[in-house]
Order: C-alpha cells, then structure tokens, then sequence
C-alpha cells in the first residue's frame, strides 16, 4: 500500500472519530444545558427518553418527551426537534419546535374555559403534530408568528401566523394584553371530522335534524349578511357568506385580517359590535369545498 493511501484510509478513520466524538461531546453539552434551563424555569418539569443532536442540521432531538409547563399545561410526544432557540432569555425571543406524536388532554388546564364544550364533542384528547414557530424583536416589541399549528388526523388541521406589536414579552403581565395591536393574522382549518361532531352537537341542543338546525344557521347568517350589506360593510358581508358556504361543505376554511393599520386590542372592549370588528381588522373569509382538499 502506497504511503498516500495509508494517509488517506488514516485520515478518514481519524476524521470519523472526530466526528462521532463531538457528536457525543455535543449531545452531553445539550443535555447539561437543557437539565439547568429546566431547573431554572420555576414549574417547568419536562422528561425524556433520548436526546440526539444533528451537527450538519442544527436540530436537537428529544424522544419521548413529558411536559408540565408553569401555567398548568401538560403535554407528551412521541419526539420534539428544536432547530432554533433563544436560551439567553427566561422567556425565549424566539424558538422553532415541531413536534411528532403529541398528545394534549383535553382539561381546564390545557383547554380554559373551552375544556367543556370539547369535552362535550366526545373528544378526550388531541393527538397528532404540531410546530411552534416565532420571532420577537425586543427593540421594536413585534412578535412575529411564522407559524402555530396542530394537525389532528382524525379531526382536521389548525394553522395560525400573523404579527402583534406592542408587546412586552419580557416582564409579560396578562393585563398587558390590552395594548396589544394585531396588525395581520391569517387562520386556516381544514376539516376533517370535526366539524361533523359540531353540527352534530348542535342537532342536539335544538332537539332538530342536522339538515334542519343547519338550514336555520344557514337562514340566520344569510340575514347577517345582508344587514352588513345595507351598512356598506363588505368585510362582514363576505365574512358571514363565507361561514354559510363553509358550515353546509366544510372542507378547507381561512380567515385573514389585513387591516390599515395595527388594531389595538383594546378596541374590542370598547362597545364595537362584531360587524364592527370584522371591518375594522378587514376580515376576508376563503373556503374550499370537502372534495377540493
């Protein structure tokens, strides 16, 4: 063998135990760093199977994660990756995190005041894959939501992104809601069985058949539309057609708000009615039929 191939097959074998030695190194590092953020996060409890970290992707890897988070919520996955997160801040300015398997049980904790009404669907938990991700800009106070989403296979796929300003992440206080401004935010549901559960729970409730109750829902948007049209309110004319269309064919349905200018929170506390709303934060409703989807 030539000296140059003994060099050669020498230094892939070196390279190689470099590599797979800062693997460990940096999976031991990661896993140091994320025990004392959990330790320095008052209430946050959070457990794991396994951690792996992807040097060329930048990504950390968690499986079999639990989750106990300091306002109540508590969540489980099957695995968590984090390709990006700001550990320089108790609450972070930014972060991206997709999670596969996730499971979040349907209680007052995780669900507020809407933990009944879910319940009473028959749903007991959600199950299925989510991604948070986000950008704050302390200078500015602008958050900027790339994306919140949970795709539930059996119920249907929720996506929120939009941009807030006026907010104070750091030193947060709820109160402090008020002053915040929503300059877009566009929210897509595409349909799966959830909807079925819904119009089936409103049978119910009215003592009706499904087609019944949801010909009288359809009557009364009809009705809400045309009072926004003798207002000269095309936002919530649109909006109220665009909720018939997608009640009587529920397949994909998206909801943006676009309006002129940042809309402080506060103005809905106001005394504004929701057709009001609507045009202040010029609603436009789209929807897809089921078989469009």
């Amino acid at each position: 063998m030539s000296g140059l191939k003994k060099f050669l097959i020498s230094f892939v074998i070196f390279a190689a135990l470099c590599f797979f030695g800062l693997k460990w190194y940096v999976n031991a590092e990661v896993d140091k760093e994320l025990t004392r953020t959990v330790a320095n996060t008052p209430g946050l409890a959070l457990s794991y199977a396994d951690l792996s970290v992807d040097i060329t992707a930048h990504t950390v890897t968690l499986k079999g994660v639990d989750a106990l988070f300091p306002s109540g919520q508590h969540v489980q996955a099957d695995s968590v990756s984090i390709s990006a997160f700001d550990r320089d801040n108790p609450i972070p300015n930014y972060a991206a995190i997709s999670a596969r398997g996730l499971t979040i049980p349907v209680t007052v904790q995780n669900f507020g005041e809407w933990a009944g009404y879910v319940k009473g669907l028959g749903i007991e938990t959600l199950v299925g894959d989510g991604v948070l991700d986000y950008t704050y800009d302390p200078e500015t106070k602008i958050l900027e939501l790339n994306e919140l989403s949970m795709d539930d296979p059996k119920l249907g796929t929720l996506k929120l992104t939009g941009s807030l300003d006026n907010l104070n992440l750091i030193g947060f206080r709820p109160e402090q809601s008020f002053a915040m401004g929503i300059r877009k935010a566009v929210l897509t549901f595409d349909n799966r069985e959830f909807m079925r559960l819904v119009s089936e729970d409103w049978a119910s409730k009215t003592g009706a058949s499904e087609a019944t109750t949801l010909n009288r829902i359809s009557m009364e948007l009809e009705g809400l539309a045309a009072y926004a049209e003798t207002q000269g309110n095309e936002p919530a004319r649109t909006a109220m057609l665009g909720l018939k269309t997608f009640l009587n064919d529920p397949g994909s349905l998206t909801v943006s708000a676009n309006p002129a200018e940042s809309v402080p929170v506060l103005y809905f506390f106001m005394g504004r009615d929701v057709f009001e709303n609507l045009d202040l934060l010029s609603i436009h409703v789209e929807t897809t039929p089921a078989e469009g989807i």
